[in-house]
């Protein structure tokens, strides 16, 4: 992601350098976290709802420095074990070897049918990413702002 720095983030940058390096961590972990609050807000509003147990375990992981380069990255994940089904989408599926598809449900009864439907991408966390990218900047700088100030 590239994202042009104004004026008023080289500022708080140079505010922010000149703290100990303990506090500069604790200062960036915050706003990498309220930014991505944001997205995660987003990717809530977006998911496709049946019951809402996905839309529930949206959620975001403990922003952390990237061991390849050196920046706080943060990962808003669902902890939902067929979410990558519905990001992602399935294609169709038919029989290979035999002329029907079998299934077997979970109360023992089976079926078997000719073809598929495969389920068509939607791509929910990558949307809310894309919607909220300038929101994710505005938040970051307002959160260290917020917590310079507190200083």
């Amino acid at each position: 992601m590239k994202v042009s720095v104004d004026i008023d983030m080289k500022e708080l940058l140079q505010k922010l350098r000149k703290t100990p390096d303990r506090i500069q961590d604790k200062v960036i972990r915050a706003g990498v976290r309220a930014g991505a609050g944001v997205v995660r807000s987003e990717a809530r509003r977006n998911v496709p709802v049946d019951t809402g147990l996905m839309k529930s375990k949206v959620k975001v992981q403990k922003a952390r420095i990237s061991k390849h380069t050196g920046n706080f990255v943060f990962v808003v994940n669902v902890a939902s074990p067929a979410h990558h089904l519905i990001e992602l989408g399935t294609k169709d599926r038919e029989p290979i070897r035999k002329s029907k598809l079998h299934f077997t449900l979970n109360n023992g009864s089976e079926i078997y049918v000719d073809k598929v439907k495969g389920v068509q991408a939607n791509p929910f966390l990558g949307k809310a990413y894309e919607a909220t990218k300038e929101q994710v900047v505005r938040k970051f700088k307002t959160k260290i702002d917020t917590e310079l100030k507190k200083l």
